[in-house]
């Protein structure tokens, strides 16, 4: 089962520069962007990592419109939204959607599975830490 804490928050210091509260194409509970990895867009802003295996701020809490707070855990204990199956203690990166997968190469670690995922969007949880290499 999914959890989180402890886990340190921006204190909302961002807002979300695309819609990640019910959009098309995001793979967050309900079809929102939270709970997946985010990455800084510009001042104060951030989006879902839609590039995939990139340097990123933190996993999405909430599910904010555009311009709305978002409020971002960057380090502890996230649930984290899984892009494929993995094992626990497995280091992770993310995909094209925002979601964590094993990591390859040297691409940036997003954080360290610490429970198993059998299966692609399923919530679970993750160590966090803050842009690894």
């Amino acid at each position: 089962m999914a959890t989180e804490a402890p886990l340190i928050h921006d204190g909302s210091q961002t807002t979300a520069s695309v819609n990640m509260a019910n959009a098309a194409g995001l793979t967050g509970p309900g079809g929102s962007g939270q709970f997946l990895a985010v990455k800084i867009t510009g001042a104060r802003t951030v989006a879902y990592d839609s590039t995939g295996a990139s340097v990123c701020y933190g996993i999405l809490q909430n599910k904010p419109a555009v311009g709305q707070a978002a409020d971002v855990g960057i380090l502890g204990v996230s649930k984290a939204v899984a892009g494929a199956a993995f094992a626990a203690g497995t280091l992770l990166m993310t995909d094209s959607s925002g979601r964590v997968i094993t990591r390859t190469s040297t691409n940036p670690v997003i954080g360290q599975a610490i429970e198993a995922a059998t299966l692609a969007n399923q919530i679970v949880t993750i160590a966090l830490v803050p842009a690894a290499y």
